[in-house]
């Protein structure tokens, strides 16, 4: 079995665990995203995301990630403002939006979730996860995409720290990503998988929103006037 199949089997499965709830016909409700059995559905506020998305900013940058790789996604965000800051356009005017998906929605989960869970069952990840963590994982290091480099300059804008304090960087996380996530990690820390769901929901860094699927963000972004840089394939 390949990694995207297996990948794509283990967020079925789990999808068909939950139910989809459907508003009566004429009632103003939020979509309703599938959760793993034992938790209630979560709610994806779609009048919410398009009030955000256009939010007024000059130039609209949206990059996309797959894959971990050290927060690479992120140094293109970093690198992208720094041109910016070069050329004198004030931060204000632009709006980075970062979608994460497949393994990449790891980079989303703040220093708790990656020394608890990530970190200590690294070795038992099935190899389409580990492959695309770090190398070297050390006790307690946490997310290595969170915070800025030992001794990084003040003006580095490459952590995902950096750019939430300094830009209006969004983050948009994929649901289905996040069931295959939950149904790995779920035995390795003997929890059910709609508890590790609810542990890694809640474990999001700031301005994290958990979307319904990191491809249909892709587009949805796109379609709101973004350009879209692919940062892994």
């Amino acid at each position: 079995m390949s990694t995207r199949k297996g990948f794509i089997a283990v967020g079925t499965a789990l999808a068909a665990l939950a139910s989809f709830f459907e508003a009566p016909v004429g009632a103003a409700a939020d979509p309703l995203l599938p959760s793993p059995g034992g938790i209630s559905p979560m709610q994806f506020d779609l009048a919410a995301f398009e009030a955000m998305l256009g939010t007024p900013a000059t130039h609209r940058h949206l990059f996309a990630s797959k894959l971990v790789e050290d927060g690479d996604v992120f140094d293109a965000v970093g690198n992208t403002m720094s041109a910016y800051r070069l050329l004198g356009t004030p931060f204000a005017t632009i709006f980075p939006v970062a979608v994460l998906y497949h393994v990449a929605i790891a980079l989303a989960f703040n220093d708790a979730i990656w020394n608890e869970i990530f970190i200590p069952s690294a070795a038992q990840l099935p190899a389409w996860i580990r492959a695309s963590l770090p190398t070297v994982l050390k006790p307690g290091s946490g997310n290595p995409g969170l915070h800025a480099a030992v001794g990084a300059r003040p003006d580095d804008l490459t952590s995902i720290d950096a750019l939430l304090a300094q830009t209006r960087l969004q983050l948009y996380v994929c649901n289905n990503a996040l069931y295959g996530f939950a149904a790995n990690l779920a035995s390795l820390i003997d929890e059910s998988p709609g508890a590790t769901y609810t542990r890694l929901t809640q474990g999001l860094v700031p301005r994290a929103t958990v979307v319904p699927a990191g491809v249909w963000a892709v587009h949805a972004v796109q379609e709101r006037g973004f350009t879209l840089l692919q940062t892994s394939l």
